[in-house]
């Protein structure tokens, strides 16, 4: 038996529909037009979608509950978003131009974030801060705003462009052309210093990161491959470099998933496992949180967890009291794998211990 496991429903609300890679996937909102993003934090997945007058809406789905909900229900169009813990961020048109707007999903309250003359797009968000691309200095810069304090801030405003911008507390990274070709920079929010990740002659875009490590898209080779880098160490590091391109990546943690060929695909740094999470083609790029990968294609959006280790609750490495624990306090209730439902029947009981045991 394989020590790899994939959790193929979180409850009864999420039904197992195929198997394209190593991996069962869900079906997470069905009947939708999404564009390019989905973007998930926590049991939190967000998407834009078309609805039926041809407006963009961004919408949720709560993967604990299986409960599917609006988010910004607008007359005008709202695109991109991104969610970390309770906010959610996206660019939204109702004032004539792309502005920042954001929704609490605590308070079931939506604010404004950026309104400019200026267009404002792509945001990204990690705890407080938002930030996002601005082009009201006449080329493509970078801003930000502390949720917490209601300030907004520059982040970089060379006079080349920067764009896809990401975050992870107090870290913001973006691709820049200031070199004349796509460069990886970073910006650090506790110490205002700005620096370079990887410069070089060929091509490195659309970075992600989480925690210390900084992943992107880089040409270096002659087609796109996925690199990375330990802000800790300073030291870079191929991730993925077959003959395809390989582009879109997304980190959390030691997992680092990306698009190849119309495919979503995969690597574990922890334990330098290659993944498998889906070929069936025409998909958009993923997301991942923890071990939940999230992916449009077609008109559905979908969802697979890569779970290392059959009955490790706890996702520290190890099956051990800690998860009999968790499975106990949760005894004859409702659940999912992180409640001790490893058998994904949408309840804990027998079944379960004898998966554990």
């Amino acid at each position: 038996m394989s020590n790899k496991w994939i959790l193929c429903a979180a409850s009864l609300a999420i039904m197992c529909t195929a198997t394209w890679g190593d991996y069962p996937s869900f079906i997470i909102s069905s009947n939708v037009v999404p564009r390019a993003e989905v973007a998930v934090s926590g049991n939190v997945v967000v998407w834009d979608s078309i609805d039926a007058n041809g407006i963009g809406n961004v919408s949720g789905y709560n993967v604990s509950t299986g409960l599917e909900f609006p988010i910004s229900p607008n007359s005008a169009d709202q695109w991109i978003p991104e969610i970390d813990g309770d906010i959610v961020v996206w660019h939204d048109s109702r004032n004539g131009n792309s502005d920042i707007y954001g929704y609490d999903l605590s308070t079931g309250s939506e604010f404004q974030i950026s309104v400019n003359s200026g267009r404002q797009q792509w945001p990204a968000v990690s705890g407080d801060t938002v930030v996002w691309r601005d082009s009201r200095n006449g080329n493509r810069d970078l801003y930000g705003y502390d949720l917490s304090t209601g300030l907004e801030f520059p982040i970089s405003t060379d006079s080349a462009d920067q764009v896809r911008a990401a975050i992870s507390g107090n870290i913001v990274v973006w691709s820049d052309n200031r070199n004349g070709n796509w460069d990886i920079y970073g910006y650090d929010l506790s110490t205002g210093l700005e620096f370079p990740i990887s410069v070089g002659s060929a091509t490195q875009s659309l970075p992600a990161i989480d925690g210390n490590v900084v992943v992107w898209a880089d040409h270096r080779n002659g087609n796109f491959d996925i690199y990375g880098y330990d802000l800790a160490t300073g030291l870079e590091f191929p991730i993925s470099t077959d003959s395809g391109h390989q582009t879109y990546p997304a980190i959390s943690g030691d997992i680092v998933v990306w698009n190849e060929s119309g495919g979503i695909y995969g690597y574990d740094m922890s334990t330098s496992t290659q993944l498998t999470i889906s070929t069936a083609g025409g998909l958009y790029p993923p997301d991942i949180d923890g071990n939940l990968i999230v992916w449009a294609s077609g008109s559905s959006v979908y969802g697979a967890y890569y779970i290392p280790q059959m009955g490790d609750a706890d996702l520290d490495g190890y099956v051990d009291d800690d998860d009999l624990n968790l499975l106990l306090s949760n005894w004859n209730q409702s659940g999912d794998w992180g409640n001790g439902d490893f058998s994904s029947d949408g309840f804990v009981d027998d079944d379960d211990l004898n998966l554990l045991l």
